[in-house]
């Protein structure tokens, strides 16, 4: 006897976009819609919080379809509106770190005097320091102040993974084609989905590690690296300590990160995203300047008025109990009148010390 099967297969070739997988019945049927992600995948899939993907996709689809309908002012637009929401953080952040900041420039010959006079004393020269702070008002609660700056990072770089990965920017001109209705035959800007490629070549010149092959020469990660040099210099406010020289070059090897070798990194993403970078950092250096004429309009940074109450201020405690617990434990490896192997007190009220066998 003869038997035969049949066995059916089938292949999907097209753009990850949801809603174009959905439009066909088997395919939706199959589920197929949940190939689409929007996470760099592997064991840094969560970095990308996808879970905000979805949210900023549909604002950035609404913004292009109801709104300005054009993806690069959509792109724009979205970065607006999510600083804007996030505003109220940046501003209570900013306003503490750059008062701390203030504060601890004020101090700063103080504590160098205090290093100096108690180098070989580090419980001595925490107490002074304290007692310096509490002085001149300095809160520690001043250093948590770049603590809502973290807590905003999910939200950009989620959106960074959506512009990364929409489909929809594919074969997308930005700004509604205006350098194509220029010069019909230059790219630039022509694909928000691939470089910007102001000057193409029509086919790989050579190939760069880590970068891939170089097709073009794009000019938006250029002026991304001189966005974030202007950034840096604007928001980076003068350090107040004195710092070592490891503490130097890792504070040049970070500049030099963000102002050179992410813009090189980036020079073969997709222009949409290059957009983004540069309307972001754009967009951070304005607020910070609002920022700043509200708090000298304001007079924000000035300190708050010093307790009178002559109790132990926060740190003091905890120096405190950490003082008697030190204490203890040096009492535990005295004999006589210390405590026993087990914590309790000879000679004292309750049961006395087991004796060893």
């Amino acid at each position: 006897d003869v038997y035969a099967a049949e066995f059916e297969h089938g292949g999907f070739a097209g753009p990850l976009n949801r809603k174009a997988i959905r439009s066909e019945p088997l395919l939706a049927s199959l589920g197929l819609d949940g190939l689409v992600v929007y996470n760099f995948g592997g064991p840094c899939g969560f970095c990308t919080f996808g879970w905000l993907t979805g949210g900023l996709l549909w604002l950035l689809k609404t913004l292009h379809d109801f709104v300005v309908f054009d993806w690069a002012l959509a792109i724009i637009l979205l970065v607006v509106i999510v600083r804007t929401i996030l505003h109220p953080v940046t501003k209570w952040s900013q306003i503490r770190m750059q008062r701390f900041g203030k504060q601890m420039q004020a101090v700063a010959p103080k504590q160098k005097a205090l290093q100096e006079k108690y180098k070989d004393d580090p419980k001595k020269l925490q107490q002074e320091t304290a007692k310096i702070w509490r002085e001149e008002g300095i809160s520690p609660t001043g250093m948590l102040g770049c603590i809502p700056m973290f807590l905003q990072t999910p939200i950009w770089i989620a959106l960074y993974a959506t512009l990364y990965f929409a489909a929809e920017l594919r074969h997308e001109p930005a700004f509604f084609g205006v350098f194509q209705a220029l010069a019909p035959n230059w790219w630039f800007l022509g694909d928000l989905a691939e470089p910007d490629r102001i000057l193409y070549f029509g086919r790989a010149v050579f190939t760069v590690p880590l970068l891939g092959p170089i097709e073009s020469i794009n000019i938006l990660p250029l002026i991304l690296g001189v966005v974030f040099f202007i950034q840096q210099k604007y928001l980076t406010p003068p350090t107040s300590a004195t710092l070592t020289p490891e503490q130097e070059m890792q504070q040049k090897i970070v500049k030099i990160m963000m102002v050179v070798m992410f813009p090189v990194f980036m020079y073969n993403a997709p222009s949409g995203l290059a957009i983004y970078f540069i309307a972001n950092s754009t967009l951070g250096i304005l607020e910070s300047r609002w920022i700043r004429a509200h708090i000298d309009a304001n007079d924000l940074l000035k300190p708050p008025p010093k307790k009178t109450s002559s109790g132990p201020t926060f740190l003091e405690r905890i120096q405190q109990l950490a003082e008697d617990r030190q204490k203890r434990l040096e009492g535990g490896s005295g004999g006589g009148g210390g405590r026993g192997p087990h914590g309790s007190q000879g000679g004292g009220r309750g049961q006395p010390p087991r004796k060893r066998v």
